[in-house]
């Protein structure tokens, strides 16, 4: 039994099990059966999540179209050729989308049987897939290319490093974390798709949240029975107008001025019983919409005219 205390027994048996039946599938076999059906789950759900995205992104493409019929946009030359150029830029997009997934990923997995699991990935390249996809739509408008201006993947890693952090383990590992890279991808192709069709056609309005604007406000509460403590301090966010482009048009010949942040300066001579005004702001192809603005100036006189 001496030989048994030798450390490169082990190891030689070791060695023989690992050829016979692979390091993988050897470390695999950890796994009890619960835990390899939960692996197979996530990874189905991952792709099934993915396709979702996929399927989200054509249906905006469809509802980009419809809007464009809706408005009568086939009668207007110049929407005419704004939806022609939007539709270009979709599809030059969804093709981006499709190519690079097919050629990183589908490609790469290696599966005997449809319904096999883990599949065998052969040489995934995660990095160059999703940087390729942000310099290729990057080109197509500028919108996506400022979105994607200080775009890091996964905080600068190379492929190899990708590979070390990720996929250096066992097939269900593997499996899982390249499936979650897919739905990434798909994620941002529905994300471009949106924003395209919101900037061209069904969001014309440029109202970006970082733009929004928090304002405070004093609040009556009618309901209150106390003498003190009635007013509270609320706050709503809002977005103010486009200088260059908004304006007052009713009532008539009012005059259009703006404060420092955009908001719209009513005239003294109006602050006072029921108003309403108008403002006319230019959307698609020099089309206007005018948004309508009800203030009741004797509400605020009512209840705040005598307090400090």
């Amino acid at each position: 039994m001496k030989h048994l205390k030798s450390p490169y027994f082990p190891l030689f048996i070791l060695l023989i099990i690992l050829s016979a039946f692979g390091y993988r599938s050897f470390f695999d076999a950890d796994y009890t059966q619960t835990e390899k059906e939960i692996f197979a789950l996530n990874y189905h759900q991952n792709l099934g999540l993915r396709q979702e995205y996929a399927n989200l992104a054509q249906r905006t493409q469809k509802n980009a179209q419809g809007k464009f019929r809706e408005e009568g946009g086939e009668q207007n030359d110049c929407a005419r050729e704004m939806y022609k150029s939007l539709e270009i830029k979709m599809n030059n997009l969804s093709k981006i989308y499709e190519g690079i997934h097919l050629n990183y990923f589908e490609k790469t997995k290696v599966e005997l049987k449809e319904e096999e699991f883990p599949p065998k990935l052969s040489n995934p390249k995660v990095v160059t897939a999703i940087n390729e996809y942000v310099q290729k739509v990057s080109k197509l408008d500028s919108s996506l290319a400022n979105n994607y201006k200080d775009f890091v993947f996964e905080e600068g890693m190379t492929d190899k490093e990708l590979d070390d952090f990720y996929f250096d383990t066992d097939d269900y590992l593997r499996a899982f974390h390249y499936s979650r890279f897919e739905v990434e991808l798909s994620k941002m192709y529905y994300e471009d798709i949106k924003q395209l069709s919101q900037n061209y056609f069904l969001y014309p309005l440029p109202m970006k949240i970082e733009d929004a604007k928090v304002v405070p406000y004093v609040w009556y509460d009618r309901s209150s029975n106390l003498d003190k403590g009635k007013y509270t301090i609320k706050t709503m966010s809002v977005f103010s107008f486009d200088k260059l482009k908004s304006r007052l048009v009713y009532p008539k010949n009012i005059e259009t001025e703006f404060d420092e942040n955009g908001f719209i300066i009513i005239p003294k001579e109006f602050q006072k019983g029921v108003q309403l005004f108008q403002v006319k702001i230019p959307i698609l192809c020099d089309r206007d919409t005018t948004l309508g603005i009800k203030i009741d100036f004797d509400y605020r006189d009512t209840y705040y005219k005598n307090e400090k």
